[in-house]
């Protein structure tokens, strides 16, 4: 019974991890706020309202601190109800908070890692398509504050980006650093 339940409440935050943490990158990206996916993600969230009362935005509205806190208390919920769950609690309340953090940098990349992926093979639909929808829209707004600082890096190829490429293997490098900090910090403890 314990596994079962800790793999569902697991899904049932990581749901709702991922709703507050789309509303953080499309606020941040500045994905158009009339978009039907902008528009759902908002309404779905409404939560982060609650929170903004309390907790400003930064950076000309765009680093929604709520949105961002709501997403740590998310993850701090998952690691301990997943090990409570399990029957393995943390051993102190620093444990926790280390993986809890470790965990979540690690979701980050692998987010990133996705959303390159998909800008990539959607890229390829809207050209062999000529169609666009707002959900390619939304991906691809997404993605580009992770691209454009290595499209200038690189030079100018016409219709040919290398920066996806240049992208994906420099998060490779930087998820390979993080499970050996993880590592360390929790063999550590």
């Amino acid at each position: 019974m314990g596994a079962n339940s800790s793999l569902i409440f697991g899904i049932i935050m990581n749901v709702a991890i991922l709703l507050v943490f789309f509303r953080f990158l499309m606020q941040l990206a500045e994905v158009g706020a009339y978009n039907p996916v902008v528009m759902a993600t908002v309404k779905a969230t409404r939560i982060v309202d609650v929170f903004s009362r309390i907790l400003p935005t930064l950076a000309k509205g765009r680093v929604n601190l709520a949105a961002l806190t709501l997403v740590v208390v998310l993850y701090l919920m998952k690691i301990f109800g997943v090990m409570y769950l399990s029957h393995m609690m943390p051993n102190s309340a620093v444990h926790l908070l280390i993986l809890t953090f470790v965990t979540m940098i690690q979701d980050l990349i692998t987010f990133c890692r996705y959303l390159i992926f998909a800008t990539i093979i959607l890229s390829w639909v809207v050209m062999f398509t000529q169609s666009r929808s707002p959900y390619i829209e939304v991906i691809q707004e997404l993605a580009e504050p992770l691209l454009a600082p290595f499209r200038r890096l690189l030079p100018n190829m016409g219709m040919i980006d290398l920066s996806p490429i240049l992208a994906i293997l420099t998060l490779f490098v930087i998820q390979r650093i993080m499970d050996a900090v993880a590592i360390t910090l929790l063999t550590g403890l």
